[in-house]
């Protein structure tokens, strides 16, 4: 398949910047948020930062997946410049947008798309979406590509925390009990992804949550070095810094890494103060 163009699609759940995405040629398919009412298109219409602000006066919205028009449209369009497309999708087990996917790609081209469930969210998803975009950008070819994010798929750990347990309860991923003892004692849950799914892992104390982080971060990988993306809900530097210098103290071996925002998706279900952190090893 030599001199075939390889393009990437991906939805908004990965957390790529519309410029970031423009950098990599990357097509972005953005989930929808409902907000007071009103239905917008995540990073399109509604910003990170105007999300959190709606979050933190009390705002409750709801996300839902593209339709199957908005994969259509793009897949069309970029299916005029590359010869075949990899779709990377939010976690099918949280989302059914890489189902509305699949039935896009069956409508369009369904031997020139591969649709992949990355089985991840957030800076999870993203990070798979990038290294992608890098070894297409090296000249690889399609089989190859694809080989490469299954395994990196199957590699790598994703660990988040967040600092208000309200939107986990209303969200269903923590029952009330669990809020009112967290709250209680001081303590906020540490979750990771399982084969797809949300999985509690276990409690941190309140402000030792980019020690936590690191830590699991760091037991899961000894020795490798790693490519690591942050993921944080807010704009203020100080938790980028602390899980930074988290890092290092753990003796976590980082090859390469990046800091993203949190978007509408991810940001709906986990609140202001949410932090994660995405790792695997380099081959």
């Amino acid at each position: 398949m030599t001199g075939v163009e390889l393009g990437i699609v991906t939805d908004s759940a990965s957390e790529l910047s519309v410029e970031m995405a423009a950098e990599w040629g990357v097509g972005m398919v953005p989930l929808y948020i409902t907000l007071d009412g009103q239905r917008y298109r995540d990073r399109v219409e509604l910003s990170p930062e105007a999300l959190v602000a709606a979050l933190r006066r009390g705002a409750q919205p709801t996300t839902s997946p593209p339709e199957i028009e908005d994969f259509v449209e793009v897949y069309r369009r970029y299916l005029k410049h590359y010869d075949y497309l990899i779709s990377i999708h939010l976690s099918g087990a949280l989302s059914e947008t890489v189902q509305r996917a699949q039935a896009a790609a069956e409508q369009v081209a369904p031997h020139r798309i591969r649709v992949i469930d990355s089985r991840a969210v957030s800076g999870g998803l993203g990070a798979l979406v990038l290294q992608a975009a890098e070894w297409i950008r090296e000249g690889r070819e399609l089989e190859e590509v694809l080989q490469g994010v299954e395994e990196i798929r199957e590699r790598s750990r994703f660990f988040f925390t967040v600092a208000d347990l309200e939107h986990l309860v209303r969200g269903g991923r923590l029952p009330r009990v669990g809020q009112a003892l967290g709250e209680w004692l001081g303590l906020r849950p540490m979750l990771t992804m399982e084969k797809g799914r949300l999985k509690l892992l276990r409690p941190v104390r309140d402000g030792n949550q980019p020690q936590a982080l690191a830590q699991a971060v760091a037991r899961s990988f000894p020795g490798r070095a790693l490519r690591v993306t942050i993921t944080v809900a807010d704009t203020s530097r100080e938790p980028v810094e602390a899980i930074k210098q988290a890092l290092t103290a753990s003796g976590a071996r980082i090859e390469k890494g990046r800091v993203t925002r949190m978007g509408g998706v991810a940001g709906s279900h986990t609140g202001p103060g949410a932090l994660a952190v995405h790792a695997y090893p380099v081959s």
